[in-house]
């Protein structure tokens, strides 16, 4: 194995890590996972476990930094607002400098005229300990934003959080295709007709983005963005986005939000393992609900078998639809290149499950007590195998589609697929399709 002031300086660590150990063991997979298990040591991965704290005097230099930025770009605010967000980010709850950093942002929204976010700001200063003596300067602001509005005839309510939408928008005739693979349509389309419209069921975000988009859904909103109130690493587009994210993966990352910084750095690629992850997380979820039953679904294949058909599944089963149609497998002894890639596959599964449960606290103390969960790191395997159902060809952003994926790759389409700025993956036709016949999108290769 590498040794690890070479690991410590690797651009992409856990892959490197994992190559070195397909090498030393000349590409032979371990007969079991166990077994990977039993000989991954600890000490491979060399750096320590670690969180950025919440620091009022760095969020105090990151907001100077902000004012300079917008000194110098008044009409180009989006780093001093980058700025701002990094430094609402690291203020300490209670603190008076994330009152500061809204007050400011609220001034930036001003400048540019946008009023609700101005209001929205103002209010989350007050409610965030904007120091009392410096509290005449929102009012005055809020007075002109209100006389802004009632000229232009706006509202004067404060900016709505996301409304509630579903994850996409499917044409009632399309159905998994005869041969239990791909999509096809039971009716006759026209050419031009929207078939699809999918927001990734998860998304990660490129590091640089992290105080420019929402970290569940991607958007943007004016960088209006909100701070998980327990890391420095993620930022939100609203309270329901806050908290459906808390709800299906934030809940365990929150601990480790800087370990998986450092798990998953290196090439854009990489991310894919931490999509894989927050997959994870919903397996996690319907685990510890109930260990059995849930244990019984997975490891029995007529049982597996009901989550094949995506069209007739909730979104909280899309997991076991991805372990439904993507079985495990033995590599090709004849093959190096499968052999190769079964060796990764078994040390990436064995390194995320060590730094991301095991090391993770407040989880491992509760997945410890439940019996089974011995059989949760073959369940991480058997997902970092499905790693190439993963999107990472946009920019700044890797996502899963579940349905998107579905659809079958051909030289010759008669659909195109694109992504809007939403990060919705849009499908329509590019000719007429009969009734029977399957959809198919341009191969990517």
């Amino acid at each position: 194995m590498l040794r690890p002031e070479v690991v410590e300086k690797l651009e992409c660590p856990s892959v490197g890590l994992a190559t070195s150990w397909a090498i030393g063991r000349r590409s032979v997979p371990c007969e079991s996972l166990a077994e990977c298990q039993s000989l991954f040591k600890r000490q491979y991965w060399p750096f320590p476990k670690a969180k950025i704290g919440k620091s009022s005097s760095k969020a105090a230099k990151l907001r100077e930094q902000g004012n300079a930025a917008y000194k110098q770009s008044p009409d180009d605010p989006a780093k001093a607002l980058e700025l701002y967000n990094q430094s609402i980010a690291m203020a300490e709850e209670g603190s008076a400098d994330l009152g500061l950093g809204y007050a400011n942002r609220s001034a930036v929204y001003f400048n540019r005229k946008l009023y609700r976010e101005c209001l929205q700001n103002i209010e989350l200063a007050r409610r965030h300990n904007y120091p009392t003596e410096m509290r005449s300067k929102l009012a005055d602001r809020e007075q002109r934003v209100r006389e802004q509005l009632k000229e232009t005839g706006g509202s004067c309510a404060a900016a709505k959080p996301n409304a509630p939408t579903r994850h996409c928008s499917i044409k009632a005739c399309l159905e998994v295709g005869e041969d239990g693979e791909g999509i096809r349509t039971n009716r006759s389309l026209e050419d031009g007709a929207k078939v699809l419209v999918e927001k990734p069921f998860v998304l990660v975000l490129e590091a640089e983005l992290a105080y420019q988009r929402c970290d569940f859904c991607g958007a943007t909103n004016e960088h209006n963005l909100r701070p998980c109130t327990g890391c420095t690493g993620v930022m939100y587009c609203s309270e329901e986005c806050q908290e459906q994210s808390y709800q299906r993966y934030h809940q365990f990352e929150c601990e480790i939000v800087d370990d998986l910084q450092l798990l998953f750095r290196g090439p854009k690629p990489t991310r894919m393992f931490h999509v894989v992850l927050r997959l994870f997380w919903h397996a996690v979820l319907l685990f510890l609900e109930d260990p059995e039953a849930f244990l019984r679904r997975v490891e029995t294949p007529a049982e597996l078998e009901q989550y094949r058909d995506p069209f007739a599944l909730e979104p909280t089963d899309y997991v076991l639809h991805l372990l439904a149609i993507y079985k495990d497998r033995e590599p090709n002894p004849e093959d190096s290149k499968d052999m190769t890639g079964r060796c990764v596959t078994q040390f990436m599964a064995i390194l995320m499950y060590a730094i991301a449960v095991k090391e993770n606290v407040s989880l491992w103390s509760r997945l410890q007590a439940v019996e089974g969960s011995e059989k949760l790191p073959h369940l991480l395997f058997r997902l970092v195998q499905r790693v190439a159902a993963m999107d990472h060809k946009m920019e700044g952003v890797t996502c899963f589609y579940p349905f998107t994926r579905r659809l079958r790759r051909s030289s010759t389409p008669n659909a195109k697929q694109s992504v809007d700025e939403q990060l919705q993956s849009v499908v329509v036709l590019t000719g007429p399709v009969a009734e029977g016949q399957e959809i198919t999108i341009l191969d990517e290769e």
